[in-house]
Order: structure tokens, then sequence, then C-alpha cells
């Protein structure tokens, strides 16, 4: 099977199995130091706490091959590897860059990464199962997994004590609690951010839907699907019976406060946001409570679906095998995984290795867990079960950008949320068109 072209208007891509004609827009991207004398410098843009202890890390274990720790904000760097990539400028692209499986598709279909099927099928062992599959298109592996996302729940325990109640262990049941015992005393379920779709999306990916996918040589369309609606059903119920708070993340110390405050009885979760929870609570600190992650349609029981790290190697950069090597080291030595799991000091990454468990313990927020933090770490371990399935399509990132800006509007109350997969579905399937994709769907 091959993965279905994007036509090449603009410059003849490298791969075969991709090519587009795309730009971005942003600023010049740093320059990388190679062809120097001595050791092989090779820049790793990112922007994720740890990232320099780890580089510093690698460096000491290595005398052939430098790291160059280059701070390049998320938000970025997606746009100037293909800002460098459009100008053919090698030297102004890294030999590493910090991405994920949303951004990974689309920039493997632009021929801006390279094809690492190779050099990472040789290592897929060393990852936690499913980890290098997340990062695979049609056959083609684009990067080295560094990080997952388990989501399980967390559940401030004094809302649900003091009324009885047990935690819920599904959707449905979440909706009946907060209507029944909850909104008459001003509390929420939940916290939905009117800029951020992935809980819908997640819901319907754990449930089953896959909203791209390879039939043929084409790429197949179906945000419509029955697990989507229900998905879509879900956060109407929510919307509907104003069960949700809807506080944006960018007034994140306000949502912090309601959360210590006893205010939203639960959050879906994962390891990278502990953090910034336990930094920000006071009043709440020691009653929180992991609990697994909400069961979707069509489960019997509790999986993940969130996005996978990625490290890549970009297509011009001319030390591959190096980079390559590189970025297995990052993704799998001990030090460096233990810098990014840090919760303080680096990002509290899940890691992508085969075995976890040595990096459980520094996860697992003590304080804001208080007595019932050991049994967390059972509770992250056990969420580590990932719907398969799912990939991202060659306009994912446009795809996202879209989706959010209906999302805030079903938020609103100008549409419903099952308009806005209708929408997405007709908007995903002309945009591929546009862009002389083909596409069924």
């Amino acid at each position: 099977m091959t993965i279905p072209r994007w036509p090449a208007t603009a410059a003849v891509l490298t791969m075969t199995a991709l090519s587009l004609a795309a730009c971005g827009q942003g600023t010049a991207a740093p320059p990388v130091g190679q062809g120097r004398p001595g050791p092989v410098t090779l820049d790793y843009w990112t922007d994720k706490q740890g990232s320099e202890a780890a580089v510093a890390a690698f460096n000491a274990a290595h005398e052939d091959v430098r790291l160059r720790y280059v701070k390049v904000p998320a938000a970025d760097l997606v746009k100037n590897l293909r800002n460098a990539h459009k100008a053919g400028d090698g030297a102004a692209m890294p030999c590493i860059a910090q991405t994920d499986n949303r951004n990974g598709g689309q920039l493997l279909a632009e021929g801006v990464i390279k094809d690492l099927t190779k050099e990472v099928g040789g290592s897929a062992a060393t990852f936690s199962p499913g980890g290098v599959e997340a990062l695979t298109l049609a056959g083609i592996t684009y990067g080295v997994p560094d990080k997952r996302d388990p989501l399980f729940s967390m559940y401030y325990k004094p809302i649900f004590a003091e009324r009885g109640l047990k935690y819920p262990t599904t959707w449905e049941e979440l909706i009946e609690i907060g209507k029944k015992h909850l909104k008459k005393d001003g509390i929420a379920v939940f916290n939905l951010a009117g800029e951020d779709p992935s809980t819908m999306m997640g819901l319907a990916w754990q449930a089953g839907a896959r909203w791209y996918s390879v039939q043929g040589d084409a790429w197949k369309i179906d945000f419509t699907d029955d697990a989507s609606k229900w998905s879509a059903g879900i956060m109407q119920r929510l919307l509907d019976d104003d069960l949700v708070e809807k506080i944006s993340y960018a007034e994140y110390a306000a949502m912090m406060q309601e959360y210590d405050q006893g205010k939203i009885a639960m959050r879906q979760v994962s390891t990278w946001q502990l953090a910034g929870h336990q930094r920000n609570m006071k009043d709440s600190l020691g009653k929180w409570e992991a609990g697994p992650n909400l069961v979707v349609r069509g489960q019997s029981a509790p999986v993940s679906a969130a996005d996978t790290g990625a490290l890549a190697v970009p297509s011009l950069c001319k030390d591959t095998a190096k980079a390559a090597e590189a970025a297995l080291w990052l993704a799998t030595d001990r030090a460096s995984v233990a810098a990014m799991a840090d919760p303080v000091a680096g990002s509290g990454w899940y890691p992508a290795v085969a075995d976890p468990a040595p990096f459980l313990d520094a996860v697992v927020p003590k304080q804001l867990w208080g007595e019932h933090a050991e049994a967390g770490k059972k509770v992250i371990a056990d969420s580590a079960r990932f719907a398969d399935g799912w990939v991202y399509g060659p306009n994912s990132t446009a795809m996202y950008e879209e989706l959010a800006d209906k999302w805030g509007k079903a938020m609103n109350g100008e549409m419903k949320v099952e308009d806005v997969l209708t929408h997405m579905q007709r908007w995903t399937v002309e945009d591929l068109r546009r862009k002389g994709v083909k596409v069924v769907g």
C-alpha cells in the first residue's frame, strides 16, 4: 500500500511515496551547525522543558556527534521547517525536530521530514506497544517515539465523598451525576475550553472513529460515523445541561483556581499536566485522587487516545544516519528519558519506552494526590492502553484549525456539535481536492 500523493507543483521531492507543493508563513529558522571540522554537530529544534538536560547527557556520552539545543517555540517549529524546506536551505534546517503524529503525518506528506522506517524498524521492541505504529503511515515510519499520553481521570474526592457518590466509570454516568447531584450546588463536572476540540476528537478516536484512512491510492474521510456522532452527542449533552465550565487555557490561573476551590469535580489528564495542578493548588492539595479513564461507547475497558511525541529528521539533513541514532538515544537512554519525565525540571512526560515503570514515581504528584499517590502509579500504568488505527491525513494541521474554529462556535451555542462534524466532513474533502489529493468520502 502506498500513501496517496500530493501533486508536486513547486518542487520535486526526494520521497517517492509522497509529494506536495506547500509553503508556510513565518520567520526564518535558526542556522544549523553542519560541515565544521571535528565532531559532527546536529541541531535539535524543540522548546520542551528538560531537553537541554537530555542534550547535555547525550554530549557527555558521545565524542563523534554533538547535539546543539536550539529553542524553537512549538507554535513556530512546523512553519519554520516548511519555510526552510521550501527554500531548499539545508543550512537553515536542524537534523532533529520535536513534533508529534498530528503534524508529523502532514510533514511527511509534504516531504519535509524523512522516511525513518529502516532506522527505527529494528528498534521497535525498545518502545511501548503501538509507539512505532502511531508514527507509521502506510508502512512508512517518520519519527522516533519519545512520548505517549495515557489518559486517566482525576477527581476532587470531597465532592464525591460528601454526597456518598462513587466515581463514574462512563461518560453517561458522569453526566447523570452532574445533573442529579452537582449542578444544584454550582459544581461543574468538567471544563471544556472553547479553543480546544481535543476532548471531542479523543472520544471519537477512543470509540473507534477513524477520520482519515488510506483506501487504495486515495484518502478516505469519515467524520460522521456512529462513533463520531456518539462523541458529539456526549459533548452536546454536557453543554445543553450546563454541566461544564468553559474556561480557556489562556486563562490558566483562573482555571486552576476553580479546581482548587472544588468548583470542578474531575479532569481527564495525562502525566504532563500533573505538575501544573500541583504547583497551582493550595487548598485542595492531598484531596485529589486518580481513577481510570472513562469508558467510551463500544469499549469494555478504558482506552487512551492521544498524540505520540516524535523525534523527526528533516529531509534536508545531510547526516540522516547520525541524526536517527541520536534520536533513538534521546528517546531511550535512561538519563535522557528521566530528564523529560521529571515533572519540575522536565515536562512530566510518560516515556514511550517498553518499560516506563522506573519513571512513574517521578511523574506522580505526591502533594496533590496525598495518600492516594502510590495507588495513582498503578492507575497511570494501567491507562497506557491505547486505541490503535488512528492516523492524521496530509492536511491535518489545517483540519484541526478549522475544527477548533467550529468547536468554538458550538461552545457558544451558535451551532450543534454534530453539525461541526458534518461541516468538517465537507470541508476536509474539499480542502484535499483543492490541493489535488485523491480522496473519497
